[in-house]
């Protein structure tokens, strides 16, 4: 759990420490005795919060594209899949403002309750379990605009029922996350 792995988390984590560190105040707070470790953690949460709106943001570009497929859908008058269009696009926002407003992920320097290394890191887990399941609405979403411009109307339930479920998977994963948060926090 530890080392991170994924080439986006390295470079927003490593965006975030260098903001955080830089100029005189950064050469000062070398000398402050236990700096470093309150600098590490707030690192961690300026990364956290630039992946949080990272996946928030690709999330809205996902949702313009099931805006633009919605309105295939009725210009095609595919009826079977505009309620579940409507809850998509109504779930997306959901899922969106929970990523773009959610704790930062440990508690403030000073404060009695601390989340430790381990615990900051399992929350990066849900976040790149989340990253891949917005990649997977996107190429789903890509696939069926693809059949929709080719004429091919056959499959759309079938897709519409793919994007779904991912959307629905998505959202028990972001529940998951905030409970993970909750559960230390109490």
């Amino acid at each position: 759990m530890g080392k991170v792995t994924d080439p986006i988390a390295k470079r927003i984590r490593k965006k975030a420490a260098k903001d955080i560190k830089g100029g005189f105040i950064g050469k000062i707070t070398h000398y402050i005795p236990g700096w470093h470790g309150y600098q590490e953690k707030e690192e961690r949460r300026a990364a956290d919060k630039v992946l949080r709106e990272f996946l928030a943001d690709q999330l809205r570009l996902v949702k313009q594209d099931l805006e633009k497929l919605q309105m295939m859908v009725v210009d095609y008058n595919l009826t079977k899949t505009w309620e579940t269009f409507d809850r998509m696009l109504a779930l997306c926002d959901k899922i969106e403002s929970a990523i773009r407003y959610a704790d930062y992920g440990y508690a403030a320097w000073g404060s009695k309750e601390k989340i430790n290394e381990r615990e900051l890191d399992r929350m990066y887990e849900f976040d790149a379990t989340i990253i891949d399941d917005i990649g997977e609405i996107n190429d789903v979403v890509e696939e069926f605009m693809d059949k929709m411009n080719q004429g091919q109307f056959d499959e759309a339930w079938n897709y519409t029922y793919r994007l779904w479920v991912i959307m629905q998977r998505l959202e028990e994963k972001w529940n998951q996350r905030e409970g993970y948060m909750k559960g230390y926090q109490d």
